[in-house]
């Protein structure tokens, strides 16, 4: 359903995902465990179009997600929720 294969990602000259790859299959919930700055927040944003990655391949229902912008990721039915935030704190 969703699989990330080497993914890399870059912020800037500074590499911060290397070769990331998984793989979610219909009616599996996957979970994201990591200290801080380990790329989780990295990873999602990958995948939800929001950053590009510099190597690897995302798909999704069998089709490619990597270097899609975030609306066009959005339309084929992935979102992210995240938590935290001034709201969350009232």
């Amino acid at each position: 359903m969703l699989t990330l294969e080497g993914v890399t990602v870059a912020y800037g000259a500074v590499e911060v995902l290397h070769g990331v790859s998984l793989r979610v299959d219909e009616g599996e919930m996957v979970c994201l465990l990591g200290a801080n700055g380990a790329g989780k927040s990295t990873t999602v944003r990958t995948i939800s179009g929001l950053l590009r990655p510099t190597a690897g391949r995302i798909t999704f229902l069998g089709e490619r997600l990597d270097g899609r912008p975030a609306h066009a990721v959005l339309t084929r039915g992935i979102a992210q929720c995240p938590e935290g935030g001034a709201s969350s704190r009232r």
